[in-house]
């Protein structure tokens, strides 16, 4: 798979899509309430502000009229809504929303699910999870580089539609994308909601991935991560 570190819009995105490509979007859900640190499960039931509910309509009605869609989402609330919201926004009236594993705690770049989130807990999300990105290895989690080989492999192979939405968590777009050698992240600059990668794939080039955003023109200062 070819890589840039040029950073896309869903534009782009459509354009690739008028042109015949298939493209697979592997992106953060959309703005959600605080999390507690006393949360073991990380948020598992938390919803989406009204706010990150027309984010995800407004990123949708930006590829509206694509019929040949699929959309798969972390079983975690805020991911299913996310990918919902976003087919409401494309103009599915009652879209299906499948739930996958691989784009959750129990993908590809964890051992222990359980154990990182203890572990997260203890030494604090943002230092467990730069930790990881520096090095490339963390405890109870799977190298970094295979991992994001699984991950690639499997968004393509999942990629059964003209247009796949796969609505994931920060932890591994940030992954993904640093496994790719094709950004980096800091607490200052972190992956913002419905940030993420886009895959496409050309007839006559393959495959290729891009960072993503659904508009440029809406990039001020870099996101940065909230708990």
């Amino acid at each position: 798979m070819q890589t840039s570190p040029d950073l896309i819009d869903f534009a782009h995105i459509r354009a690739a899509l008028d042109q015949g490509h298939r493209v697979a979007l592997f992106i953060r859900h959309s703005e959600r309430p605080e999390i507690s640190p006393d949360d073991k499960e990380f948020g598992k039931h938390l919803g989406l502000t009204e706010r990150g509910v027309e984010q995800a309509r407004a990123a949708g009605r930006l590829l509206a009229g694509f019929r040949d869609v699929r959309f798969a989402a972390s079983p975690m609330n805020r991911c299913r809504l996310t990918a919902r919201h976003f087919a409401e926004g494309m103009g599915f009236d009652a879209p299906v929303v499948e739930d996958a594993d691989p784009l959750g705690v129990r993908g590809f770049y964890y051992d222990d699910p359980y154990a990182v989130q203890d572990l997260m807990r203890q030494q604090g999300y943002m230092a467990y999870m730069l930790e990881y990105l520096r090095n490339g290895v963390a405890p109870f989690s799977r190298p970094i580089g295979p991992a994001t080989a699984q991950t690639a492999e499997w968004l393509k192979c999942q990629t059964t539609a003209q247009l796949c939405v796969f609505v994931s968590h920060d932890i591994f777009i940030a992954s993904f994308l640093t496994g790719l050698k094709i950004r980096t992240y800091s607490a200052a600059d972190w992956v913002g909601f419905l940030h993420g990668a886009a895959l496409i794939h050309s007839p006559a080039s393959g495959w290729s991935c891009h960072p993503c955003v659904p508009a440029l023109a809406d990039l001020q200062a870099p996101p940065h991560f909230v708990q």
